[in-house]
């Protein structure tokens, strides 16, 4: 039986276009004589690639330099039957150690891209380990392709080629850093191929190819393609690449260089602080079953449920167009927390209607005591920064005293710091703008997303006392401007007001403002 989107998806696998394959296994394969790991083979498309790249260096068929390692049996099966002469072990890879292979010139391929929710109990346990051997702790957040970079390399003699597919979770997400690290340690050349545009055309997956070796001692080098036809132009010579550049806790600065330097002196000059440092930021309230525990005025009118069990919540960051709350743009949060047991007819019913329906036995609500008491935050945030954005980070101010979803990140801002109004205000800045395409992280749909830690990191510029009054002040009309879609104008009052017309971080947002719109955008 052929197998579906759904199955591929679950174990991860996306295959490769051939002028990926081609081009690192060129790139990776350098003589006759060397031996090739491709440890998720899949059917075998880099397999392939390698056999061919091995042909073209004069390589004779023997078993000895092509090893593939493919768990599903019917995909080693169409591994074997593509390449007869190479090994190809229908195993997991992380059972297999160095011992079991011996030592490769090259590891090249696709690793499998499984979330952390997905990749989860013997696959994870083993796969945690063999990181762990290498000196690499990976978080639990780490999905599936971040142990694989770091067990491919164990296999590599001196001076081999490791060369991968990987999301561009690489270059950004803060589970990435002990990849980061490792390969900074690892490897004296660490060059990441970047494309403008999608490459897969399956997936959504925006996709880097990871090349790492000891050709020189260059350290982190990104080079840009627009997309696969670009591929083939790309020079990987010391005198194409940029400039050597630090090496940094993310390297999704490193995209563009003057970008990077823009970014760089900001942060340097103090003349912005992160969000983290004046406020904190947690996850909104996760109800698990957002549709029975959240009702609009008119269910909870017409079911006749009584006012002290609800209490204003707001389920999306498209409900609120501004930056503040106004009534019109919230719901009603079904609250029973420390409540007495309800004897109301209407709420009693209400929540038999739960239990008949299943809602009880959800994942969520079944851990809970009693099933229906919504566990909220254990403050009342003062602002909203939604999960998701597509133009820019906006902070939200809480006017109105709601909670939010977990769509939606809580803001409290600490005591002795400025109005929660002027903070939103100054958030407009291209300041915060720059940093939350530096901070965040985007996927191929073009989104920009903000986990709590992300978001604390996001740049605010500092103001004095009178500008924050003024901002305080025009906050009504910023507000109006933002919902009217007029962004930009709103921006650009803020960077008036605070002296932050510059062109450098205009400019330098750009840059990665396109990058993510255009990854929109397919080969």
């Amino acid at each position: 039986m052929k197998e579906t989107a759904a199955e591929r998806k679950a174990r991860g696998a996306v295959y490769t276009p051939p002028e990926i394959t081609r081009f690192l296994s060129s790139w990776a394969v350098r003589a006759r004589t060397d031996r090739v790991l491709e440890p998720s083979a899949g059917d075998g498309n880099f397999l392939g690639a390698a056999e061919a790249r091995l042909r073209e260096l004069g390589g004779r068929r023997t078993r000895k330099r092509l090893i593939a390692v493919e768990r599903d049996p019917g995909e080693a099966a169409k591994c074997r039957a593509l390449v007869p002469w190479a090994e190809v072990r229908a195993a997991s890879f992380f059972d297999l150690t160095r011992a079991d292979l011996g030592s490769v010139d090259a590891v090249i391929g696709n690793p499998p891209y499984i979330r952390y929710h997905g990749w989860k109990g013997e696959d994870r346990k083993a796969s945690v380990a063999r990181a762990a051997e290498q000196g690499v702790r990976l978080t639990n957040l780490s999905s599936s392709w971040a142990s694989f970079v770091v067990h491919s390399a164990s296999f590599l003699r001196k001076g081999g080629r490791l060369a991968l597919v990987l999301p561009a979770e690489l270059l950004t997400t803060d589970y990435a850093e002990p990849v980061r690290a490792f390969l900074s340690g690892r490897f004296p050349s660490v060059v990441v191929i970047a494309f403008d545009r999608l490459v897969f055309d399956d997936a959504l997956v925006d996709a880097v190819l990871l090349l790492a070796s000891s050709d020189d001692e260059a350290g982190l080098r990104i080079v840009r393609a627009r997309d696969l036809a670009a591929l083939a132009q790309v020079d990987l010579g010391p005198a194409a690449t940029a400039a050597t550049r630090p090496v940094r806790r993310r390297w999704s600065a490193s995209l563009d260089i003057e970008a990077e330097v823009a970014y760089a002196e900001l942060v340097e000059s103090g003349s912005a602080v992160r969000l983290g440092e004046i406020a904190s930021c947690d996850i909104g309230v996760v109800t698990g079953n957002n549709g029975f525990f959240i009702l609009s005025e008119a269910d909870a009118e017409r079911l006749g449920l009584p006012r002290e069990v609800l209490t204003p919540i707001v389920c999306r960051p498209a409900d609120v167009r501004g930056l503040t709350v106004l009534p019109s743009e919230t719901s009603l949060l079904l609250d029973l927390r420390g409540k007495p047991w309800p004897t109301d007819a209407a709420l009693v019913a209400y929540l038999h209607s739960g239990e008949q329906s299943g809602v009880s036995d959800g994942y969520k609500t079944s851990n809970r005591k009693p099933w229906f008491a919504v566990p909220l935050p254990r403050v009342r945030p003062d602002a909203f920064l939604p999960y998701l954005n597509h133009l820019a980070p906006r902070l939200i101010v809480n006017s109105g005293g709601a909670w939010s979803t977990n769509l939606i990140h809580g803001i409290k801002i600490r005591p002795g710091q400025p109005d929660p109004r002027a903070i939103a205000a100054a958030m407009l800045s291209q300041v915060t703008a720059l940093s939350g395409e530096l901070e965040g992280r985007s996927y191929g749909g073009g989104v920009l997303k903000f986990e709590t830690r992300e978001a604390e990191r996001l740049l605010i510029p500092v103001f004095t006392d009178a500008q924050g009054a003024e901002l305080v002040r025009l906050f009504p009309s910023l507000d109006a401007q933002v919902r009217t879609g007029a962004l930009a104008e709103a921006s650009r009052a803020v960077d008036e007001l605070l002296g932050l017309a510059h062109a450098d971080l205009g400019a330098a947002r750009a840059v990665f403002r396109r990058r993510r719109l255009e990854r929109t955008k397919k080969s």
